[in-house]
């Protein structure tokens, strides 16, 4: 190398530079950058390419950025800044080194000059492949964006709940009713009828709060007499299976035969078996409840009263006096066991013993830290610390995405996926893991593994969501590809293996199936949510629309092997009719509102078209038919479960009152006439059966009273939340239009999806 070169290696080098950090800030390469960045050669030597450096960047050396951070252009400037600065650094040192070109040529101190360059540049290069794809690339002129959904603070009852973007209720509110009364109508009649109102809500909510205080489950601490609540050990057989069929193929747990064997020990030695084991046991018989085979309800069966005294028996053990004994993988199997175990048998999430302090007991245990890394640990607890792992993650996106908050997993490269392996290839015992079996082959990890594929892009997705400020359309659209075929893909493999007859272990099913479409299409629905609202009004976002609709009809459309009052056979039926939250799948608030604002808006849109010729009346009406179908059946189904004994009334009232909206709609009704008499109806009607169910409970005060026959109830202090009804019906607050008769306190507290 000659000093005569200096000048032109530095130019070439430093338009490298520039073009490397115009193609990470632009996003995208063009064809000329890329051209022009693959011919530089920066050293004429046989060093290597410099963009095989820039390639190259160490994984370990990830720059911390603030994801909560919503200002784009802050997020943009800083690397800009440090790009300048090294740029102009890197400029003064070359140009120092021609200058100095009539010392003495020193090949050495050049090669080494020009290294110390591009190790520079990978730095740069670093602190922008650090930052999140969305913060890295400009926003194009015509990208759409629309504000995001105000987060709302709900106060009732004495709780206080805040509602994400995530929540039924920001739909709930386009269905606002605000026309006024029609002027032809006279005033009185509206206030018989709201008065009517008043009285039946009043009754309806003492006696649902009566069914709850019967079905209440008093506790003794800490629960001494547990082993007794255990069934005998041929039902416990039973119940153990049905959890191992459900939940444990996707969220894995437990080693199946490790489990087994001290399974044994607590029937021939129990007073060996530790009582880490015992809560595992009574947990997974909690969760293994709501798919018993039990054909005297489809709510209520034997297990009734022990499910919750199970739960809190758990609870108790994590959280107690013993708490410090439980900070081990026994005490994290519990605590995984728990929170499925809440929303199986209706008992919702708990603020305390959150996917957040699951995380953090989690690292504590050092979990997040890879396996390699910890050579003191056998090769069977290296492979299920990185299973158990991989299920805390999923349970906290499960938590994150049906919350609408942020996922605090920890940042920077995570632990390696667990292995492709059957339980029965691992034992305490192996000295060295066997060769993981091909993806395209199921094993009892096999949905595991193939959800860590996705995790990154759902966890963009929660960022996207959960983030504060404007939502860039071509950024959803973009997730929204990725999330389809990453639905596409688990469906397919799903699919496959279910009718494939060499599966073993723990079979899938067309549970889980059913289960991760479900949960996969409820990002897409999260993602579209803020533009599915705005698309009332803007037609540029359609495809939120369709893509939210088509989300939720899929959802909507596995009700359909609902057919009570006759008990449902298989597992996915049982598990919507018992859960809770994003549990009751298509008997959710979140499914019913997204098909419910569908239909009043596209009925709302005919109305402002004036009129429509025959033909297309006719299709439209055809277009809205199968939605309607699917939610008549979902209302029918809903009211059996009512009079299955189930003081849940939210959805029942809800769905009621959304189609005689539409009903009104069609016909050209007052629409505050309509709605108002049907749920003055429907809440006579969930009085009735309620009643009769109450009367039917031993113990209970009202057994042996004829249904129909008024029962005074009385709870002692009088309930807040009532006073909003104590208003006269001439009261303007009182006015009641669909949204504030639907999310009043009148049959619980609106913030609370789990009633």
């Amino acid at each position: 190398m000659s000093d005569r070169d200096i000048p032109e290696i530095r130019d070439r080098f430093l338009h490298q530079i520039k073009l490397k950090a115009e193609v990470l800030l632009d996003g995208q390469p063009s064809p000329a950058s890329n051209a022009a960045i693959e011919s530089t050669d920066t050293s004429g030597t046989a060093q290597r390419p410099v963009t095989e450096t820039f390639n190259q960047t160490p994984p370990d050396r990830v720059i911390p950025t603030d994801l909560g951070d919503t200002n784009l252009q802050s997020k943009v400037d800083l690397p800009l800044r440090e790009i300048r600065h090294r740029l102009q650094s890197l400029e003064d040192r070359l140009t120092a080194i021609a200058k100095s070109a009539q010392l003495p040529r020193d090949d050495r101190r050049l090669e080494q000059a020009l290294h110390d360059l591009t190790e520079k540049t990978c730095n740069i290069e670093q602190q922008l492949t650090a930052m999140p794809r969305h913060f890295r690339t400009t926003r194009k002129d015509d990208d759409l964006t629309v504000s995001d959904i105000p987060r709302r603070l709900n106060v009732a009852a004495g709780k206080t709940k805040l509602l994400g973007p995530t929540h039924w209720i920001h739909k709930v509110d386009k269905l606002q009713i605000v026309e006024s009364f029609n002027p032809k109508e006279s005033e009185a009649p509206f206030r018989e009828l709201k008065s009517d109102l008043t009285n039946v809500v009043k009754e309806c909510r003492s006696l649902r709060k009566s069914i709850k205080s019967h079905r209440a489950v008093t506790l003794s601490d800490p629960v001494p007499d547990l082993r007794t609540t255990v069934p005998p050990q041929p039902v416990c057989d039973e119940l153990v299976q049905c959890y191992l069929r459900t939940f444990e193929p996707i969220y894995r747990v437990l080693h199946v035969p490790s489990f087994w064997e001290s399974y044994r020990i607590f029937w021939t030695e129990p007073q060996s078996s530790p009582m880490s084991f015992l809560m595992k046991l009574v947990l997974i018989l909690a969760i293994g409840t709501a798919f018993y085979p039990d054909h005297t309800s489809a709510l209520d069966n034997r297990f009734t009263r022990l499910k919750p005294k199970w739960v809190y028996a758990a609870q108790w053990w994590l959280t107690g006096p013993s708490e410090e004994t439980t900070a081990s993988l026994d005490g994290l199997q519990v605590f995984c066991l728990l929170l499925t175990a809440r929303k199986v048998c209706r008992l919702g999430p708990s603020y305390v013993l959150s996917t957040n302090s699951l995380i953090e007991m989690a690292m504590r245990l050092g979990l997040h830290i890879d396996p390699s890394k910890l050579p003191t640990l056998s090769v069977f607890e290296s492979e299920m610390r990185a299973r158990l792992w991989a299920t805390v993650r999923e349970l906290a996106l499960h938590s994150a995405v049906e919350s609408g908050l942020l996922c605090w997993l920890p940042p920077g490269p995570n632990p390696r996926p667990p292995f492709n392996l059957d339980d029965g290839d691992i034992s305490p015992d192996i000295n060295q893991l066997p060769s993981p079996k091909p993806h395209a082959q199921w094993t009892d990890t096999s949905f595991l593994s193939l959800l860590q594929c996705s995790v990154d892009l759902r966890l963009e997705v929660i960022h996207f969501v959960a983030t504060p400020g404007e939502k860039s359309y071509q950024e959803t659209l973009r997730l929204t590809t990725e999330m389809r075929q990453a639905c596409r893909k688990l469906a397919d493999f799903a699919q496959s293996c279910i009718a494939s007859p060499s599966v073993h272990g723990l079979r899938p099913t067309e549970f889980h199936k059913r289960f991760l479409d479900m949960e996969f299409r409820r990002y897409i629905m999260a993602l579209h949510a803020p533009f599915m609202v705005q698309a009332q009004k803007d037609p540029r976002f359609y495809y939120s629309r369709k893509a939210s609709l088509e989300s939720a009809m899929v959802i909507a459309s596995y009700a359909n092997s609902l057919d009570l009052p006759t008990i449902p056979a298989d597992d996915f039926s049982k598990m919507i009719l018992t859960g809770t939250g994003s549990f009751k799948g298509p008997l959710g608030l979140d499914i019913l509102s997204v098909l419910g604002l569908e239909i009043v808006t596209q009925l709302e849109e005919e109305s402002s078209e004036q009129s429509l010729l025959g033909p297309e009346e006719e299709m439209a009406k055809a277009t809205r038919a199968p939605i309607i179908r699917i939610l008549q059946h979902i209302l029918r189904q809903l009211r059996e479960i009512i009079s299955f004994g189930s003081p849940s009334l939210k959805r029942y009232i809800y769905l009621s009152a959304v189609l005689a909206q539409i009903r009104a709609m069609e016909s050209n009704q007052c629409i505050k006439r309509v709605v108002y008499e049907t749920v003055k109806h429907s809440l006579q009607e969930c009085y009735a059966l309620l009643q009769s169910s109450m009367a039917s409970m031993p113990g209970s005060a009202m057994a042996g009273v004829p249904a129909g026959t008024a029962v005074e109830t009385t709870l002692g202090l009088p309930d807040p939340t009532l006073s909003h009804f104590a208003l006269q019906p001439d009261d303007p607050t009182f006015d009641l239009d669909l949204a504030s008769l639907l999310c009043l306190e009148n049959i619980g507290d609106p913030s609370n999806p789990y009633l």
